[in-house]
């Protein structure tokens, strides 16, 4: 177009850009991504799961496991202290090391988280 004897440049509709060096096409806007993955990164500790709630993430400990899931869960137990001296740490679990450990006419007592064998009254041998 010419104004004033001057030319008046503008770029077609749908483009775009500097009309005297050059006009491009005006690109669609891209969708925008859809909703955010609350559980990625996970807000969650050790041995814990996130779980989409609501748009919000929120951890629980896997099972067996327990304590606060945004911090970490551990297993009831890790070594025998971690149990009640009358019991054994055994596969993450405090249990009565007993069942199973003395032989026939023997009882067993838990001492100091192990198991002791003695033979009943008027018995003796190997417990």
């Amino acid at each position: 177009v010419v104004v004033n004897h001057a030319p008046q440049c503008s770029c077609e509709p749908g483009f775009t850009g500097d009309p005297f060096a050059g006009c491009s096409q005006i690109q669609a806007i891209p969708p925008t991504e859809g909703p955010r993955n609350p559980c990625n990164p996970s807000p969650c500790g050790a041995n814990a799961v996130c779980k989409e709630r609501n748009g919000a993430g929120s951890c629980v400990c896997l099972p067996e496991y327990f304590g606060d899931p945004y911090t970490g869960c551990r297993p009831e137990c890790v070594i025998n202290s971690d149990c009640d001296r009358s019991k054994a740490c055994v596969n993450n679990k405090c249990r009565d090391p007993c069942p199973g450990t003395c032989g026939l006419n023997a009882e067993c007592r838990v001492v100091n988280h192990a198991p002791s064998c003695s033979c009943l009254p008027g018995y003796s041998g190997d417990p």
